[in-house]
């Protein structure tokens, strides 16, 4: 066993083949990153207001379009993708030092694949694929062929580079993708808070100390801060909503093996009977979120991945009105005040643009969640501890509270029929309000709370229910927390939750929109038509100057 003065070793020296990849010219004054930490009120696109790195193009490119714009310009060479390529490295190398959010760093090979693709383009006159320059960051899960995979296990430091691609990183580089970095996780992953003992703690780009949210916590503040516009990240209980919400910006999971989940680092053990986790993407617009989504379904990724769904992409009819299901949420486990008061925003306002909107009440979430909780508990062999003991790690506040919920009757094979039995329960109880309601989607809460300040996120109780009955579920941004408007008295009924107003006042809100279990494209173009009733132009991400998204309700 490799002894603790070898680990401090490793960490050493991973922090400063980190900090050596971002080039001297993108490095950030002292007097800019000394205001840097978990404990500060700064807001991350304040602080890039007072650099002059990017240049007037770079800004354009990185502030003025969503993926699916800028792809667009790119392919009819409008921009090549060498420059916006350059563009979105320079960006994250600034949100990294604003926010850390990355793990691994290569830039230099994005560089190389940028010029690759350019030179496709004159020599054949079409783009390699669909995503041909398009930088894609992606979540520290995913294999990259030569570099490493630690998931903020200090223990996974002395593990060698990859040896091969994840299969959805290989189908996004043979979509013509550009690769250029990898994003930070929670210890352990499986909560929704953002730090590790190896990175650190992501902030949030909106304010630094809040939480970005988990275990995507490094693509939801990559995104959020435009470092990127498109991310790749993973879902088991809120992975890439907590973060999106968190930091305002699309998230969408799928149901589960749409997309492909092989060939990610060693995490959950095979053959694991519980809830089965979702590979979705972070982006800029709902239409990004589409467009991820289908083009990596549609190259089949059945034939790389065996476990993914042979289930083909659909290009639905696109509903111009849709019956809508409004949930405010569980009076047991009752939502905060600008949760509350964005659904009623966005209910009314799609009220108003004709659809059909019907509060409906929902089964126990209480009850739900009891159910729920016995899948992320079948690993009896304790595989995480073992990994968190062989690197001498103590675990995160996050993890000890985790351990905490999961402490109980003893797990064996009765406990995975009873958990099995529950999730058909539940799955009638909603299929119930589904006919009864004739719903196309379900708008509802994506979390009690906005994001909170670092160790408060607690449960994520409002998008575990659609991990246990794999229902697909996307998050869209919708205003900030006011609080002028935001400062009603809270009880935190039977889960405590302290709720501040001050703490998390211009925080970004959210809905949560839930399509039925295999209907991923119907949610989706939900999806889409929603954001546009929402936000009109805005759903294109065409902010200006790196501004956060502005207030809507």
């Amino acid at each position: 066993m490799t002894s603790q003065h070898d680990w401090k070793s490793l960490l050493a020296a991973k922090k400063a083949d980190q900090a050596s990849r971002i080039p001297a010219e993108w490095k950030l004054p002292e007097e800019i990153t000394s205001l840097v930490s978990p404990e500060s009120s700064a807001s991350a696109f304040d602080l890039f207001r007072k650099t002059s790195i990017l240049t007037q193009l770079e800004h354009e490119i990185t502030e003025k379009y969503d993926a699916t714009s800028l792809l667009g310009r790119i392919a009819v060479g409008h921009f090549t993708a060498l420059e916006v390529t350059t563009a979105f490295c320079k960006r994250a190398a600034i949100a990294h030092q604003l926010t850390n959010c990355l793990t691994e760093i290569f830039f230099d090979k994005a560089i190389k694949r940028a010029i690759e693709c350019d030179e496709y383009l004159r020599e054949n006159g079409k783009p390699i694929g669909p995503l041909h320059g398009l930088p894609i960051s992606v979540k520290d899960l995913f294999m990259v062929e030569g570099e490493a995979s630690t998931i903020g296990f200090v223990s996974y430091l002395a593990r060698p580079p990859a040896t091969h691609n994840s299969v959805l990183i290989q189908m996004l580089l043979d979509a013509g993708a550009i690769l250029f970095c990898k994003t930070n996780v929670p210890q352990r992953l499986f909560v929704c808070e953002s730090r590790n003992n190896v990175f650190g703690t992501t902030l949030n780009p909106h304010r630094l100390s809040l939480t970005s949210g988990g275990s995507s916590s490094g693509e939801g503040a990559l995104v959020g801060f435009r470092g990127s516009l498109l991310g790749a990240g993973s879902d088991i209980g809120g992975s890439v909503r907590g973060p999106s919400l968190c930091c305002g910006v699309y998230g969408f999971k799928p149901s589960a093996n749409r997309l492909p989940w092989a060939g990610q680092q060693e995490l959950i053990p095979s053959g694991w009977p519980g809830v089965v986790p979702s590979v979705g993407p972070h982006a800029v617009s709902a239409r990004d979120l589409t467009l991820f989504t289908r083009n990596i379904i549609a190259r089949e990724p059945w034939h790389l991945d065996a476990a993914a769904l042979p289930i083909v992409w659909r290009d639905v009819p696109r509903k111009e009105t849709l019956n809508i299901g409004v949930w405010l949420g569980d009076s047991q486990i009752p939502v905060t005040p600008p949760v509350l008061r964005t659904l009623k925003a966005a209910a009314e306002r799609l009220a108003a643009a004709g659809n059909q909107v019907k509060f409906v009440e929902c089964p126990s979430l209480v009850e739900l969640l009891d159910s729920a909780s016995l899948g992320y508990k079948l690993d009896t062999s304790g595989t995480m501890e073992s990994i968190l003991a062989t690197g001498g790690e103590e675990p995160i506040q996050a993890v000890q509270l985790l351990a905490a919920l999961q402490a109980g009757e003893p797990i064996d094979l009765d406990s995975v029929w009873k958990f099995n039995r529950g999730r058909e329960i539940f799955l009638q109880k909603w299929a119930k309000v589904w006919k009864e309601n004739a719903l196309d989607v379900l708008i509802c809460p994506g979390s009690r709370q906005v994001a909170p300040a670092h160790n408060h996120y607690g449960v994520p109780v409002y998008t575990i229910p659609w991990n246990f009955l794999d229902f697909p579920a996307s998050v869209i941004p919708f205003g900030k927390v006011d609080k002028s408007l935001d400062n009603a008295p809270f009880e935190s009924g039977v889960y405590p939750l302290r709720y501040d107003v001050d703490t998390v006042d211009g925080a970004p809100c959210s809905v949560q929109v839930v399509g039925w279990r295999y209907m991923d494209e119907e949610t989706l173009s939900a999806t889409e038509l929603i954001s546009e009733i929402l936000h009109g132009r805005e759903e294109l991400g065409e902010e200006s100057h790196g501004a956060p998204r502005p207030s809507v309700l």
